[in-house]
């Protein structure tokens, strides 16, 4: 793939090839077939509970792997969160830590609130979920201490 340059004749970044996995097979065939980086989550806080998704174990043996392999993991944790839940993800936090992901796509407030503050080394993704589409939207993300925002699909370049 050859790299475009801006009008400025400064080479524009290649684009990170990422694929959702939602079982560890969805996970290494996205590795084979030349993925940076895949996003995937564990069985409880993401936005797709309901596929088989990753034990704990299993994602920090997929973490491990992409490692060696110079590629990337995403750990989604994309859903609000009710008050009650608030320990158990303390705990997940705590555990990621542990196991390293790359980075955590989150879409709540309190939950970016909550890993800034005691859980300082995740690095936080705005999930598309938030609803970013803005400049303003943007800066206000960036002072919360996420790297990076997932925009809407229907965003254009400009």
């Amino acid at each position: 793939m050859s790299r475009e340059k801006k009008a400025s004749g400064v080479p524009l970044p290649n684009p990170e090839l990422l694929a959702p996995a939602g079982s560890p097979a969805c996970a290494l065939a996205a590795f084979e077939a030349g993925a940076d980086a895949i996003y995937a989550g564990l069985a409880k806080f993401n936005a797709r509970e309901r596929g088989e998704n990753f034990t704990p174990e299993r994602m920090a043996q997929i973490i491990e792997y992409a490692h060696k392999l110079g590629r990337k993991v995403y750990l989604t944790l994309n859903t609000l969160v009710k008050e009650s839940e608030l320990p158990e993800v303390a705990e997940t936090f705590a555990l990621l830590e542990e196991i390293g992901p790359d980075a955590l796509l989150v879409q709540d407030l309190g939950i970016i609130r909550m890993a800034r503050e005691y859980f300082p080394k995740l690095v936080l993704h705005a999930s598309t979920q938030m609803g970013f589409h803005n400049s303003a939207g943007l800066e206000v993300a960036e002072k919360l201490g996420v790297s990076r925002v997932v925009l809407e699909r229907q965003m254009t370049l400009e």
